[in-house]
């Protein structure tokens, strides 16, 4: 986001359960690294290294943060808040609305691509979704209905 830029409106979700998951991992896989490291035991690299790879994985689509500017539509992923996708309301084909998804809908819990689009599901309830490209793409946040109505009232 440029500096000059004014964020308007952010919204930020996060599913504490999937967050405990990535840490659970993460201290399974440093303790088969250190079990790989002070015993004869080679084989635990590799399965340290999947843990490793999936607690990140799960620590990124654990949480997420939506912010409306001027110009964009950001929604940014993690605790870095890296990978970061936009959006310039040019790009969306229909106004942004609010839908009620549950992770059952979607095929379960983090970055979800399905029959209704992509979702991002940190937690059940209102979505905002916008469509852009042909396809569907929702983020479960808090106060969802104040996000599309202000991407609404934005120019295209």
């Amino acid at each position: 986001m440029a500096q000059a830029e004014q964020v308007l409106w952010q919204s930020h979700a996060a599913n504490r359960w999937m967050q405990a998951t990535a840490v659970f991992l993460a201290l399974i896989a440093v303790g088969l690294a250190v079990a790989g490291l002070v015993g004869p035991v080679v084989v635990v690299w590799a399965p340290a290294v999947v843990l490793l790879l999936s607690a990140l994985l799960l620590l990124v689509f654990a949480s997420v943060t939506v912010r409306i500017t001027g110009r964009t539509l950001e929604v940014a992923y993690g605790p870095l808040g890296r990978p970061v996708r936009r959006w310039a309301p040019a790009d969306f084909e229909a106004p942004a609305r609010v839908e009620e998804r549950r992770p059952v809908q979607v095929g379960g819990w983090g970055y979800r691509i399905s029959g209704l689009g992509t979702t991002v599901m940190v937690r059940r309830g209102p979505c905002l979704v916008v469509r852009s490209r042909g396809r569907d793409f929702a983020v479960s946040v808090d106060d969802a209905e104040r996000g599309a109505a202000l991407l609404n009232s934005l120019p295209r």
